[in-house]
């Protein structure tokens, strides 16, 4: 990437020149507010319907590590002996998000929902300016251009990024543009500083952090090298990002290097479980990357860009700008299809390779991908505006129907939804109902949760066995395991995603198996469990007195479970089993 920003920083003549201020000057103010109208109309359904609002479930309702630590008391405590208690018998605090974090402090100030919809908005309106103001600042400076930095930029403030990573793949033409300020001679360069300073707080290590600083090390030693320019502020900027990093993520740093009796699941994660190692399994997994990107990233077609690059190719030729990216964007699509061979090759001597996963610099193919389309359309307008027009409504509209959140709120708007809304899936009304049912003191006792996420009854208060986790200690996954090791030897794709992946340390069956649709069985489903086996014994040694299961288990009585009530929500019908002989008592795992 460093070759590509370089010619883009050649081109930056209004950086060079230290005006930092947006020239609005012969800017068409109707272009401006249909930009703006269609940036905020992505905001609309979540307002409209308020807390009716659709958000998703998938790595962020599953897990509501913020809600767990505020309830615990445990948000800035590193202490080696800090627990999270209404999960997994004591998860350890140091196994959960950090709490030195801007998406932390919208949940405290609030709550979950409203948190998530205000953290949602900063994310995209970021994405939004910081792309407009990049491609003014570098590729399309001239005022005569501002319709399509405007149309570039919708398209990044419309990616579907998950935003509980916050700014990592929203914030980064803000970053990009803090580096090409930085390695610059000229003054003003506070705004650049406070970009990469407060980056550390508002975005994810493992996904942002690593490759930003890589990228931002080579690009300084590029222009080092190249420019005879140490660039002293870039490389100091660069530094206290990495230090930064290493505070505001302090906790996983404590488990990685001093993990003292902790030893993480993920020791037994098998890197290959759901990959082949074939070259055209490869292949094909670098031209879905290249083609689609990520759905961590953000699910982006680049088809539209494609075409427009083959017209420019073939009419104009592509300038070394458009050459650089497009190598590029092949690189890290390759980086990314073959890194099943890298770590083949060095994963008995380089664990890193394994665990942390470098493929994730794909995080950066959005940007270049946004950088590329505005480097040919800039030649193609000038030639044949119409068409530059339709290739760029085209990339649009891709955009708006892969937004997810967006497109089921319409559906929610419609009255035809087809995934439970927040209120749907928290549903307090129904979990009071079973509270009250039990009558016990909730931290009296444990649950688990079969056809359902966990999450719903954790955010109700209830201390569940089960949890959707990154990193926990890997006995635990063991004695776990014992609840359900019959079960699992009914289905090889069941206990491979338990035995070799295991983030989801949920009650699997193999009956419902391991898609995502096997953890959301609505009450409309009316699915059942016919065969469930279950050691009930394993799950009175680890606390748990009740199954709070979204699917009737036919055999119940046959494996120690008693029906206790069959409570309706708006989305769950929640069979509630009591698990004979339960122990209606604390039992810690550490």
């Amino acid at each position: 990437m460093g070759n590509s920003i370089a010619t883009l920083s050649l081109q930056a003549k209004p950086i060079a020149s230290g005006n930092t201020k947006l020239v609005l000057a012969g800017d068409s103010r109707t272009v401006w507010l249909v930009a703006l109208g269609l940036m905020v109309a992505q905001f609309l359904p979540q307002l409209l319907l308020w807390d009716e609002a659709y958000i998703r479930i998938h790595d962020t309702l599953e897990g509501i590590d913020y809600q767990n630590l505020f309830a615990a008391g445990k948000t800035f405590d590193y202490s080696a002996g800090a627990k999270i208690e209404q999960v997994m018998n004591g998860l350890p605090r140091a196994a959960v998000k950090t709490g030195w974090s801007f998406i932390a402090l919208w949940h405290w100030l609030f709550g979950l929902y409203w948190g998530y919809v205000f953290n949602y908005m900063l994310v995209h309106l970021a994405a939004f300016s910081g792309m407009y103001f990049l491609l003014r600042k570098t590729v399309l400076p001239d005022p005569k251009h501002t319709w399509l930095a405007l149309g570039v930029a919708l398209c990044y403030g419309w990616l579907p990024v998950f935003t509980m990573l916050g700014m990592s793949v929203a914030g980064l033409p803000w970053v990009v543009w803090a580096f090409l300020k930085l390695q610059s001679n000229i003054s003003q360069k506070l705004p650049a500083w406070l970009v990469l300073l407060l980056f550390p707080f508002y975005s994810d290590l493992v996904w942002a952090g690593v490759p930003t600083l890589a990228f931002g090390g080579l690009f300084w030693l590029r222009n080092a090298l190249k420019n005879k320019q140490l660039s002293l502020h870039l490389l100091s900027a660069i530094g206290l990002m990495a230090l930064l990093y290493m505070g505001v993520n302090w906790q996983l740093f404590q488990l990685t290097f001093w993990p003292g009796d902790f030893i993480s699941h993920r020791a037994e994660y098998d890197y290959f479980y759901n990959k082949a190692l074939n070259p055209w399994h490869s292949l094909k997994e670098s031209g879905l990357v290249l083609l689609l990107c990520h759905h961590h990233v953000g699910v982006f077609v680049s088809v539209p860009i494609l075409l427009a690059v083959g017209v420019v190719g073939r009419r104009f030729g592509l300038n070394r700008t458009a050459s650089a990216i497009s190598s590029l964007l092949l690189v890290f699509s390759l980086f990314y299809g073959f890194y099943n061979f890298v770590v083949w090759m060095g994963e008995g001597h380089f664990e890193l390779l394994k665990s942390y996963k470098f493929e994730r610099a794909i995080i950066l193919l959005p940007i270049l991908w946004l950088l590329l389309f505005a480097t040919v359309l800039k030649p193609l307008a000038a030639w044949n505006k119409r068409l530059a027009m339709a290739f760029l409504a085209a990339q649009f509209a891709i955009c708006i129907f892969a937004q997810d959140e967006f497109t089921q709120n319409l559906r929610q708007l419609a009255g035809h939804p087809r995934k439970p809304n927040f209120q749907a899936f928290f549903d307090e009304r129904l979990f009071a109902e079973i509270d009250h049912h039990i009558g016990l003191p909730k931290e009296s006792y444990r649950v688990v949760s079969l056809g359902m996420h966990p999450s719903s009854a954790q955010y109700n208060g209830f201390y569940t066995l089960d949890r959707h986790a990154s990193l926990y200690d890997l006995r635990y996954k063991h004695q776990f395991r014992e609840i359900m090791a019959d079960e699992l030897a009914k289905s090889t794709i069941v206990q491979k995603e338990f035995d070799q992946f295991g983030n989801r340390c949920y009650l699997y069956s193999a009956e419902l198996g391991k898609d995502f649709d096997a953890f959301l069985c609505g009450k409309q489903l009316q699915r059942s469990v016919c065969h469930l086996a279950l050691n009930a014994e394993a799950l009175c040694g680890m606390g748990s007195c009740f199954l709070f299961s979204a699917v009737e288990v036919k055999n119940a009585e046959e494996i120690g479970l008693r029906l206790d009530g069959v409570f309706e929500g708006r989305f769950w019908r929640v069979h509630l089993y009591k698990v004979e002989g339960g122990l209606v008592a604390q039992n810690h795992f550490l």
